[in-house]
């Protein structure tokens, strides 16, 4: 035995061929699954109120008296008073939801494969 093992162990001799081949595969594979889920909500809230208002007078007072004169009636002939307004009043609401989801799934793949062959004489 363990002169087989010697014979099989010793180095190459002067002269001997050989004849090398060899062979390596590789494959690697990477897989992502990505899940969305979002969700938005706003909400605009207004409230707002305007007025307006007007007096004006249309026409004249005549007549009555200072210091020293006689008494004249006082006369309100077409003598008028206006009075315009507006009111404005409200409220605005507004409510706004976005959701956004799916899912993302990938798949890569690599694949490699060689070959060596070395021969020679040694």
């Amino acid at each position: 035995m363990a002169l087989l093992a010697t014979l099989l162990a010793a180095p190459a001799f002067a002269g001997e061929t050989f004849v090398r081949n060899e062979d390596s595969w590789s494959n690697s594979v990477t897989k992502t699954d990505l899940q969305l889920d979002s969700k938005t909500s706003s909400v605009r809230d207004e409230n707002y109120t305007s007025w307006a208002d007007k007096i004006y007078i249309d026409g004249e007072v005549s007549g009555g008296c200072s210091y020293g004169c006689s008494v004249k009636p006082i006369s309100y002939d077409e003598f008028t008073v206006h009075t315009a307004g507006a009111d404005l009043s409200g409220t605005y609401k507004e409510y706004n939801y976005t959701t956004v989801g799916g899912t993302i799934k990938t798949t890569t793949n690599a694949y490699t494969d060689a070959h060596e062959t070395t021969a020679g004489v040694r």
